[in-house]
C-alpha cells in the first residue's frame, strides 16, 4: 500500500516537470521563429531574381542559376538582415518557404509589411503572395492576360497600399496601368499617358516609390518592341494620388540609356540610385555592347544627377540601399556568366566599394527603425516565460501540499505536529496563485507599455529622418531689432552751424546750402539763429532752349541775444531740428513764442 501511494505521488511530480519542459520548448520555438533565428549559408547564385524590402529586409525568391538565364529557376526564397554586421562573403541570410519558381518578374510587399506579392508566372493564377507571420505561400485569384511579358516593375504606394504596374499585364499592347489591391486580391485597369510622354509602352525599365516626392520614378528600358528609345534618359514621375504623369527636368551628368539595370532609393526617398545595366544603343556593325557597372545618384530634392565610382558590371541584379550602403547581389556578369554569391557593397557617403556591412543604428539618425515584429515577438516570448514559470511554481506548491508527512511518533497527539488542514492549505495556495496572478498581469502591462514606447519612438524617428537626411540648409533667420518710439524719451540731436560765407549762388547744387552771418563778439552759444527758408529756383530751360540762370538772394540772419528766454539747451534753433520748451509738470502745454 504504501509503495502504491509512494508511486502515485512519484508519477504527479514528474507531470509538473513534463508540462513546464513542453511549455518552454513551445516558447523558444516560438520566439526562434518571429527572431528569425532559422540561418543558412545563403541562396545559389542566380539571375534575374524576384526582390522586394521591408524596414529590416531584403527578400529574394526564384532566379536562373544556369548562364545565359536558358535554364529552368529555382524556388529558393531567402532574406537579408540588415540590423546585423556581416561581411560580404558571408551575408547574414535566412532560408524561408520556397516559393515559385520564376526569373525576371517583379515583386513587392503590402502596406504593413506583412504579404509580398509576386507576379508574372508561368501558370494561372499569374501571382503568389506571401506571409511573413506564417511563411507560407498562397497563390492568388488574379488572373492577367499578358502575364508572359518580361520586364514589368511593380511598385507599392505605401500611403494606400495599392500597388502600380506600368505597362503592366492586364493589356497585351503594354497600354495599360495596372493597380493591384491587396486587400481585395484584384487588379484593376487605367490608362497610361498619351504620346507626348516617353514611359508609353516601356519594358525592362527601373522604378521605385520615392517617399520624399510621394511618387513613383522611372527610368531606363526599351519600348514596346523592345527597340531603344531614342532620348529616354530621363526620369519620368507618376504621382498616384493625382495619377499624373510628368518628365523631371534634371541636372549634371544624368546615366545613358539602359535597360535590366537596378533602380532603388533610400529610406527617405531623397536619393534615387541607378546601378549597371545593358547599354540600349548597339554597337558599331550591332555588336554586343559590354555589360555596365557604373553609379550615377539622383537627388530627388534638387534634382541633379552626380556619378559615383563604377563597380563589376551587372544586368539582372538585385538591389537595395541600407544606411547609405548600395548592397547588389546576384545577376549576370560581364562574361554572360551567374554572378557569384559574394555581395557587392557600395558606400554612398565615401564613394568606394566597400567589404563589410554596417547596420543602422537606433540613435535617431534618418536609417534608424524598429522592428516591429521583433518587438511583438519578444513581448509574447517574454509573457510566454513569465506564465511557464508561474505555472511551475503553483505545480511545486501543490506537490509539496500534497506529500506532507508526520515526524512525530503515532503516539504524539500534539496539536503542533499534525499535518494543517486541507481547507486551509488550498486557502493559502488560492492565495499564492492570486499573488501570481497580480504579479503577471503587472508584467504584462509593463511589457505593453515597453512596446508602446518602442513604437512612438519609431513614428518620432521617421518624422525627424526626411528633415535631417535632406541634405538642404535652412539658414537661420536674424531677429530684426527696432525701436519702439513709445518706449521712452530720447534725447535731441542737434546741428553746429552752416558754413558762413558771402558767395551768391546761381547752381543747383548750392541750393542746399545756407548761409549764416557772425556778429563780431557774440558767442555763438549765445545766439539763436532763425534760418529763413531758401527759396527754390526754377531748373531748366527758357523757351529760347538757353540754360536759365537764377540769382538767389542770400537768405537773412536774425541774431538773438542771449537773454531772450525759452531757449533751446544749446542755445539755438535749427529747422532741421524743431525744439519747444514745455513748462514742467505739463508737457503736453504749447508754449507760444
Amino acid at each position: 500500500m504504501a509503495t502504491h501511494s509512494q508511486s502515485h505521488t512519484n508519477t504527479r511530480h514528474r507531470r509538473p516537470h513534463l508540462l513546464t519542459l513542453l511549455l518552454l520548448l513551445s516558447t523558444t520555438n516560438h520566439y526562434n521563429y518571429y527572431a528569425h533565428a532559422q540561418t543558412s549559408s545563403g541562396p545559389k547564385p542566380v539571375s534575374g531574381p524576384a526582390f522586394a524590402r521591408t524596414s529590416t529586409r531584403l527578400y529574394i525568391l526564384g532566379g536562373n542559376p544556369v548562364n545565359g538565364n536558358n535554364g529552368p529557376p529555382l524556388s529558393q526564397f531567402y532574406s537579408l538582415d540588415l540590423t546585423v554586421p556581416w561581411n560580404n562573403t558571408a551575408p547574414a541570410w535566412t532560408e524561408l518557404a520556397a516559393g515559385p519558381s520564376q526569373a525576371v518578374f517583379p515583386a513587392t510587399f503590402s502596406q504593413d509589411q506583412t504579404k509580398m506579392i509576386v507576379f508574372h508566372l508561368r501558370t494561372a493564377p499569374n501571382a503568389a503572395y506571401y506571409d511573413i507571420n506564417t511563411n507560407v505561400w498562397t497563390n492568388s485569384s488574379v488572373v492577367l492576360p499578358g502575364s508572359d511579358f518580361q520586364g514589368v516593375g511593380a511598385v507599392t504606394d505605401p500611403n494606400t497600399g495599392l500597388v502600380y504596374m506600368t505597362a503592366g499585364y492586364t493589356s497585351r499592347s503594354r497600354d495599360s496601368l495596372d493597380i493591384y489591391n491587396f486587400a481585395t486580391d484584384s487588379a484593376t485597369k487605367a490608362n497610361m499617358p498619351g504620346p507626348d510622354k516617353v514611359l508609353l509602352a516601356r519594358a525592362y525599365y527601373g522604378n521605385v516609390w520615392s517617399k520624399y516626392r510621394k511618387s513613383i520614378l522611372y527610368f531606363g528600358g526599351y519600348n514596346a518592341q523592345v527597340q531603344p528609345v531614342v532620348g529616354g534618359n530621363v526620369v519620368t514621375e507618376l504621382v498616384t494620388a493625382t495619377q499624373t504623369w510628368s518628365t523631371l527636368t534634371t541636372s549634371g551628368p544624368a546615366p545613358p540609356m539602359r535597360a535590366d539595370h537596378c533602380v532603388t532609393t533610400n529610406e527617405d526617398g531623397t536619393m534615387m540610385v541607378v546601378f549597371g545595366g545593358r547599354p540600349t544603343d548597339p554597337g558599331p556593325n550591332g555588336q554586343k555592347v559590354p555589360y555596365l557597372g557604373d553609379v550615377y545618384i539622383l537627388n530627388t530634392i534638387s534634382l541633379t544627377w552626380t556619378q559615383g565610382n563604377p563597380g563589376d558590371p551587372r544586368i539582372y541584379a538585385a538591389c537595395t540601399i541600407s544606411n547609405s550602403q548600395l548592397i547588389v547581389w546576384g545577376g549576370t556578369d560581364s562574361n554572360d556568366l551567374v554572378a557569384p554569391a559574394q555581395a557587392l557593397i557600395y558606400n554612398l557617403t565615401s564613394a568606394s566599394w566597400i567589404s563589410n556591412f554596417t547596420p543602422k543604428t537606433n540613435t535617431g539618425t534618418d536609417d534608424s527603425h524598429v522592428n516591429a515584429g521583433a518587438i511583438a515577438g519578444g513581448v509574447v516570448a517574454g509573457v510566454a516565460v513569465i506564465c511557464a514559470c508561474v505555472l511551475f511554481y503553483v505545480f511545486r506548491r501543490r506537490r509539496h501540499a500534497r506529500t506532507l508527512v508526520r515526524t512525530t511518533s503515532d503516539n504524539d497527539d500534539s496539536k503542533d505536529n499534525q499535518p494543517e488542514p486541507a481547507a486551509s492549505s488550498k486557502t493559502r495556495e488560492d492565495d499564492e496563485l492570486q499573488r501570481l496572478r497580480v504579479q503577471l498581469q503587472n508584467q504584462q502591462e509593463q511589457l505593453d507599455l515597453q512596446r508602446r514606447l518602442l513604437v512612438l519612438q519609431q513614428q518620432q524617428q521617421h518624422l525627424q529622418a526626411p528633415l535631417q537626411q535632406s541634405h538642404v540648409s535652412i539658414p537661420l533667420q536674424q531677429p530684426q531689432v527696432y525701436h519702439d518710439p513709445s518706449s521712452g524719451y530720447q534725447q535731441p540731436v542737434y546741428y553746429s552751424l552752416a558754413p558762413m560765407t558771402s558767395q551768391t549762388y546761381s547752381r543747383q547744387s548750392d541750393l542746399n546750402q545756407g548761409y549764416v552771418d557772425s556778429t563780431t563778439g557774440l558767442d555763438p552759444q549765445a545766439l539763436v539763429n532763425h534760418l529763413t527758408p531758401i527759396p527754390m529756383p526754377p531748373i531748366g530751360l527758357t523757351s529760347s532752349s538757353t540754360p536759365a540762370v537764377v540769382v538767389a538772394t542770400k537768405p537773412t540772419v536774425t541774431a538773438v541775444p542771449a537773454s531772450k528766454p525759452k531757449l533751446a539747451p544749446s542755445g539755438m534753433r535749427h529747422d532741421s531740428n524743431y525744439w519747444e520748451e514745455r513748462p514742467p509738470g505739463n508737457p503736453h502745454a504749447i508754449i507760444t513764442p
